[in-house]
C-alpha cells in the first residue's frame, strides 16, 4: 500500500510538471498554442470518424439500414482535415465568431431587460447594465480578435501553471506523508498485541 501511494504520488508530480511546462508554452506562444490544439482536435476529429466508419461496417447489414455512423464518420473525417489544415484561418476566426455570439446574446439580453423595467423588483437596471458590459467585451474581442485570444491563451496558461504548482506540493505532500503513516500503523498494531498479550 505504501508503495503504491508513492507511485501514485510520483506519477501525479510528472503529470503536473508536464502539465505546468504545457502552461508556460501557453503563455509564452499563445498563438502555437491554439494553432497545434487545431491540429489535435482535427486529429482527434479524423481518428473519430474512422472508429464510426469501422464500427458502420462491423454491424449486420439489416441494421445498418437504421445506423447514421456512416454520415457521422464523413463528416467526422471532412472536419478534421478541414481543421487540420487550415488551422491557422479557423483559430483567427474563432475569436470573430466568439465575439459576434456575445454581441448578440447582450442585444438579446439588453432587450429582455428593456421589456422588464416596468415589473416590480425585477432589478432590470442590473441587468441591463451587465448586458451592456457584455456587449462592450464582445465588441472589444471582435475588433481584436488576434490580441483577445492571445490574452485569454494566457489567462489560461497562468491558471493552468498556478493548479499545477499547487497540485505538486500536493503530491510531495503525500509522498512524505506516506512514512508517518505507516509509523502511526506500526504502532497501531505493536499497542493491539500489547493489549492483546496482557502486557
Amino acid at each position: 500500500m505504501e508503495n503504491y501511494i508513492r507511485k501514485l504520488g510520483r506519477n501525479s508530480i510528472i503529470l503536473s510538471i508536464i502539465l505546468l511546462v504545457f502552461g508556460l508554452f501557453m503563455y509564452t506562444n499563445p498563438i502555437s498554442t491554439i494553432n497545434v490544439m487545431m491540429i489535435v482536435f482535427g486529429v482527434i476529429l479524423v481518428l473519430d470518424g474512422l472508429v464510426h466508419l469501422v464500427s458502420y461496417f462491423a454491424i449486420k447489414d439489416e441494421y445498418r439500414f437504421f445506423s447514421s455512423e456512416l454520415v457521422q464518420a464523413i463528416i467526422y473525417i471532412i472536419l478534421g482535415f478541414v481543421l487540420m489544415l487550415n488551422y491557422y484561418n479557423i483559430s483567427y476566426l474563432l475569436p470573430i465568431v466568439l465575439g459576434i455570439w456575445i454581441v448578440v446574446e447582450s442585444l438579446f439580453k439588453l432587450q429582455i431587460a428593456l421589456n422588464i423595467r416596468d415589473i416590480y423588483d425585477s432589478h432590470w437596471g442590473l441587468l441591463l447594465g451587465m448586458s451592456i458590459i457584455t456587449a462592450l467585451l464582445g465588441a472589444v474581442i471582435l475588433f481584436n480578435p488576434v490580441q483577445s485570444l492571445a490574452l485569454l491563451t494566457r489567462i489560461c496558461g497562468v491558471v493552468l501553471m498556478i493548479a499545477e504548482v499547487i497540485s505538486i506540493f500536493e503530491g510531495f505532500s503525500i509522498i512524505s506523508r506516506v512514512g508517518k503513516i505507516k509509523k502511526v500503523e506500526n504502532e497501531i498494531k505493536k499497542e493491539y498485541k500489547n493489549i492483546k498479550s496482557g502486557k
